[in-house]
């Protein structure tokens, strides 16, 4: 292949894209335009060809020119992008097509693989650039608190305070009513506070990847904001007293006694992962498991009926050192914990602003504003299981 051909071959790779980016914007006429163009290079090319066919006498080859080392890397690089392309089921330039075409040919006639100048360069590596994300546990407690959207960055709510009712007194007829007792208020303050950060991509990394780094990028802070509000939760919650839990007897009597019995209706047991094995080890004397599948979840398990929430030892460690003693939370969280949710996590990117432009990168910035306060101390208790 001589110069001339080359950079016609060039062009014509050039003139396609052109047409497609063309009619992909609607502008038809350009396209077509540009797509005749395309043909026109494409019969150069093959008169080319053709005249260095029928300028090679009979029964002899032309020999193949070298190629340089920039020429057989540019060669896998495009061999490679057409592979990947396949295997997407993209469509294919016609230079594509040949490529593999060609790939396809030299393989059947029994080109080794093994050595680079023998076809080696044609055969594909393991190339895997799918982003293969780590399963991990992210339960979110917000579902399991109370959760309301405020407008203002400071504020208040009242609420009524756990108090004694009385019942009415008996009266008798034209005789002075008694004063009745009045309910009692407390008031709970928040202030919202900003939490985030700023992820900054380089530019090439997002031209040269054939993933969607940035939806991956988005599921990722998604993440990161659900362990972010995980963790306000069960710090405002370590901040209660603690209760040693001996075994499942010491479970019953806070359902059944410590907690009131409107509150017991509503309550979940969270605990983390060596908490609920130690429970799941407990057997009835037939030997029946306690902890029972939910029949309307099957997934979910229930304990003496009340949901158990397994969290992660990474999020809610057992502490103790010759004594272990797993962190078991027994009761409502949506009557004991308020979280003022100012605004849901938002993302936003520039490639020009702050420190993107001079660096040629995309910084992608994260913002979330929350605060969490108790609502009602006595709608749970917070437990310390001795494991055995």
């Amino acid at each position: 292949m001589d110069e001339k051909e080359r950079e016609l071959r060039q062009q014509l790779a050039a003139k396609l894209d052109e047409a497609r980016s063309l009619a992909g914007e609607g502008k038809i006429e350009e396209a077509r335009s540009a797509a005749e163009a395309a043909k026109n290079l494409r019969k150069q090319i093959d008169l080319l060809q053709e005249l260095r066919e029928t300028d090679t006498p009979p029964g002899t080859t032309v020999p193949a020119e070298p190629e340089t080392r920039d020429e057989q890397k540019g060669k896998e690089m495009q061999y490679r992008s057409a592979f990947l392309k396949t295997l997407r089921h993209k469509q294919l330039s016609m230079d594509e097509q040949r490529l593999i075409e060609e790939a396809e040919a030299e393989i059947r006639s029994g080109m080794q693989g093994g050595v680079a100048e023998d076809g080696g360069l044609i055969v594909p590596q393991d190339i895997q650039t799918m982003i293969y994300e780590l399963k991990r546990q992210f339960v979110s407690l917000e579902q399991f608190v109370t959760v309301e959207p405020v407008t203002t960055r400071s504020g208040s709510r009242v609420i009524e305070k756990n108090a004694d009712i009385t019942p009415f007194t008996e009266i008798t007829e034209l005789t002075d009513l008694d004063e009745l007792d009045n309910p009692k208020f407390k008031q709970i303050a928040y202030t919202i506070k900003d939490r985030g950060g700023i992820l900054p991509i380089s530019n090439s990394l997002l031209n040269d990847t054939d993933q969607n780094l940035m939806q991956y990028i988005a599921k990722w802070i998604a993440k990161k904001s659900t362990v972010t509000r995980n963790k306000l939760i069960l710090d405002l919650l370590n901040t209660l007293p603690k209760k040693a839990v001996a075994n499942l007897d010491a479970i019953k009597a806070i359902l059944n006694v410590e907690i009131d019995p409107s509150i017991e209706l509503g309550a979940v047991i969270i605990t983390n992962q060596d908490g609920y094995n130690f429970l799941d080890q407990q057997k009835d004397a037939d030997g029946r498991s306690l902890m029972q599948p939910d029949p309307t979840q099957p997934t979910q398990k229930l304990l003496f009926g009340k949901r158990v929430v397994r969290l992660a030892n990474r999020w809610l460690p057992t502490t103790g050192t010759t004594t272990k003693k797993a962190p078991i939370i027994i009761g409502d969280l949506k009557e004991a914990v308020i979280l003022f949710d100012r605004q849901q996590y938002s993302i936003a990117s520039t490639n020009v602003g702050g420190k993107s432009f001079a660096r040629n990168s995309t910084d992608v910035r994260a913002i979330q504003r929350e605060d969490v306060q108790k609502l009602d101390d006595a709608a749970v208790i917070y437990g310390e299981l001795t494991l055995a």
